[in-house]
């Protein structure tokens, strides 16, 4: 490990346990902002740590776990000022638990850096052009990142999501092609816009899903907690469309695919807005967002509800980065329910095989599906 990289854990160490200088923050930032993937890299080392901390011995203060974290090249020293500090009847055994402790904490942020550094090389792509920062998930992927401002983005398989180097200076802006999850933090003085091909999503603070692959004929954006207000990029005149929680909202980009007005579903009462291309159903408001279609995928679970061939299909693509070919038009009159979770693309298939006769073939990533 080089000495710049050694020092980077370090400050970072220090920042964990709030005793960093501010000159030593922005010796961090800076070192952060030359390598775009760092930031990813050093916020997820954060969020577990802040996740994992709890389970750390409540008898310990803060400045105990993290004293030797933040020394670690001056380790001796730190060991011999702490047990100049203890009381002479701290036991032996305590003695050993504070040194395990601290080696244990040293080993685990170094493990962290190094196995997120691993995950995000194998699972995401960061390319920075001159004023614009860049994250793309690999297809069988995904991913959960943090934006400068803390908004929490988790990012489905072949999808990417852009920002200005300059975000949350004056306006939060991303532009998002295919599938995230948005956790946004409230912040009423910087907006918080998400453009997409066709439309663009303003929020203040608030949770939603929004899905926008290039090659799907539609974009989708289901609103969770808090509301978004939506707005026809190609139509500049039409009103703008406020969601409630539990609401979704489907655009579709071909205007000859719209939904007809008026038309009803029980228990899922769709409506269309004004004859445009938009139509708003409502999700059912027992369900937990674990297990609903739109945002199972948070969860790690593949949900197909009522699916046809083809539609089941598009979704395996993208969960287990494979691509599905069916050769039996006669399949698409069946329709599927399920839940994946850990399974592997052989295992779904053959599930769903109790239900519908059919044979697969796998060649590399490539799967041909026949009855």
């Amino acid at each position: 490990m080089d000495n710049e990289e050694n020092r980077l854990w370090n400050l970072l160490a220090r920042k964990l346990a709030t005793e960093a200088t501010p000159g030593e923050l922005l010796e961090l930032n800076s070192i952060i902002e030359n390598s775009p993937d760092l930031q990813n890299i050093v916020n997820s080392i954060e969020i577990y740590w802040n996740e994992k901390n709890e389970l750390i011995n409540s008898d310990e203060t803060e400045d105990e776990r993290f004293r030797l974290i933040l020394n670690a090249e001056n380790k001796d020293e730190e060991i011999h000022d702490e047990r100049n500090e203890r009381s002479p009847g701290e036991s032996t055994k305590r003695k050993k638990y504070r040194l395990s402790l601290a080696a244990a904490s040293v080993l685990l942020i170094l493990a962290m850096a190094f196995l997120l550094k691993q995950h995000f090389n194998n699972v995401i792509n960061f390319s920075s052009k001159k004023d614009l920062q860049q994250v793309y998930v690999k297809p069988g992927s995904k991913s959960k990142i943090i934006l400068p401002d803390g908004t929490i983005v988790h990012l489905n398989s072949s999808s990417s999501l852009t920002y200005s180097n300059n975000f949350n200076k004056n306006i939060r802006e991303v532009e998002l092609d295919g599938e995230a999850y948005f956790d946004v933090t409230k912040d009423a003085k910087h907006p918080f816009i998400v453009h997409t091909s066709s439309i663009d999503i303003k929020v203040l603070g608030t949770l939603f899903n929004v899905k926008s692959y290039a090659q799907d004929a539609t974009i989708e954006t289901t609103l969770l907690r808090g509301s978004i207000e939506v707005y026809n990029k190609n139509d500049l005149s039409a009103p703008k469309v406020i969601l409630r929680p539990n609401e979704k909202l489907v655009f579709t980009k071909k205007t000859d695919e719209k939904t007809p007005a008026g038309n009803q579903s029980v228990g899922n009462s769709i409506k269309n807005t004004s004859g445009e291309n938009i139509s708003i159903s409502n999700l059912p408001p027992n369900k937990p967002d674990s297990l609903k279609e739109e945002t199972s995928w948070v969860y790690n679970k593949l949900v197909i509800d009522n699916d046809d061939f083809t539609k089941m299909a598009e979704k395996m693509e993208r969960w287990y980065g494979v691509k599905i070919k069916i050769l039996s038009p006669q399949l698409e009159q069946y329709h599927f329910k399920g839940i994946f979770e850990k399974e592997t693309i052989e295992q779904a298939l053959n599930a769903l095989q109790l239900t519908v006769k059919f044979q697969y073939k796998i060649n590399n990533d490539v799967i041909t599906i026949k009855q």
